[in-house]
C-alpha cells in the first residue's frame, strides 16, 4: 500500500503522517484545485493506492473575502481528487466539517440530517462533498469538528497559551459541539481506508468553548502547568463580532463510524489530558 496525504503539513495531516509512517505527504506544492497538477503528480508517483485529503481552506472568516481560493481548495479539490482516485484505481478518504449544518436541531446530528451552511466556508465544504460523491461514489467522506492537537493553529493551543498568560479569559458559551483530537481522528482514518460513504467522527462528549476552557484550566493545574488565569468568563458569541455565522449546535451522532471501527471513541477529556501531557514533554 502506498498512501498519499494531501495537506500533510496541517494539524490533521501531520498527525496522520506521524501515525502512517511510510507515506507520501504534500502541501501547497501540489495544487488540488488543478487536475493537470494532480495528474502530473500521480504520473511521477505511479504506485499510490490510497489518498487521504486533509487539504482545505480552513480560515472560516477569511473565506468570506477570499472566495475563489476557498472554492478552489474546498470544492474543486475534493472533486478533482475523486476523479484522480478513479483514474488510478485508488481509495480516497476526504475530510469535511460540521459547518455543513445550520445548527438549529438540538440533538446529536446524523449523517442523514438536513444540511444548510451558515457561512461560505460551510457552503464550499458541502459542495465539495456533493461533487465528490457524484464523481466517485466509492469515496469515504468523514466530517469532523473542533480539531485540536500539536502543531498548527487551533483553539486549544491558543487557549493553553492564554491560560498561562492572561488573568481573565472570555469564552463563548452558546455554541455546542464535540471536540476532536487530531491523533484520534488520524487513527480512525487509517481504519477507514477501505470504507465508502459519509461518516462523522469526533471525541465523545459535548462542550462549549467555556466548558472546554474550564476543563483545560483544571487539568493544567493538576499537571502542574504554570496557570496564571484567575477568571474564566462565559459570554455569548455576539461578544466577538465575526463576518460569518457559526452553527449554534453541531454535535455529531458518531454511531455509524463507531460500528465500522468496532471500538469506542474516547472522551474529549481523556484526549485533552493526553494533549497536555504531550505538551509538557
Amino acid at each position: 500500500m502506498t498512501l498519499w496525504i494531501t495537506g500533510a503539513r496541517g494539524l490533521l495531516g501531520s498527525a496522520l503522517k506521524d501515525l502512517a509512517g511510510s507515506c507520501i505527504g504534500t502541501g501547497s506544492e501540489v495544487d488540488i484545485g488543478s487536475l493537470d497538477a494532480l495528474r502530473a503528480f500521480v504520473k511521477q508517483n505511479p504506485h499510490i493506492s490510497h489518498i487521504v485529503n486533509c487539504a482545505a481552506f480552513t480560515e472560516v472568516n477569511r473565506t468570506e473575502t477570499m472566495r475563489s481560493e476557498a472554492f478552489r481548495a474546498n470544492t474543486l479539490g475534493p472533486e478533482n481528487l475523486g476523479r484522480i482516485a478513479q483514474e488510478i484505481g485508488a481509495k480516497l478518504v476526504h475530510i469535511s466539517t460540521d459547518y455543513v449544518f445550520p445548527g438549529d436541531i438540538k440533538r446529536p446530528l446524523k449523517e442523514t440530517d438536513p444540511v444548510g451552511p451558515l457561512n461560505y466556508y460551510g457552503e464550499t465544504k458541502l459542495e465539495g462533498e456533493k461533487r465528490l460523491q457524484k464523481i466517485n461514489p466509492a469515496a469515504c467522506i468523514i466530517r469532523t469538528s473542533w480539531i485540536f492537537g500539536r502543531g498548527g493553529k487551533n483553539f486549544v493551543a491558543t487557549l493553553l497559551k492564554m491560560i498561562q498568560e492572561k488573568e481573565e479569559i472570555k469564552l463563548v458559551d452558546d455554541q455546542w459541539g464535540r471536540p476532536t483530537y487530531a491523533p484520534d481522528l488520524a487513527r480512525a482514518i487509517l481504519k477507514m481506508e477501505g470504507a465508502s460513504g459519509l461518516y462523522q467522527f469526533a471525541n465523545v462528549g459535548i462542550a462549549t468553548k467555556f466548558t472546554f476552557g474550564c476543563a483545560m484550566r483544571d487539568m493544567a493545574e493538576q499537571l502542574k502547568f504554570p496557570v496564571y488565569v484567575k477568571s474564566l468568563v462565559a459570554v455569548p458569541s455576539a461578544t466577538f463580532p465575526s463576518p460569518c455565522k457559526r452553527p449554534a449546535y453541531s454535535v455529531f451522532d458518531s454511531s455509524k463510524i463507531e460500528a465500522v471501527l468496532k471500538t469506542p471513541i474516547r472522551t474529549w477529556q481523556e484526549a485533552l489530558r493526553e494533549f497536555l501531557c504531550s505538551t509538557i514533554c
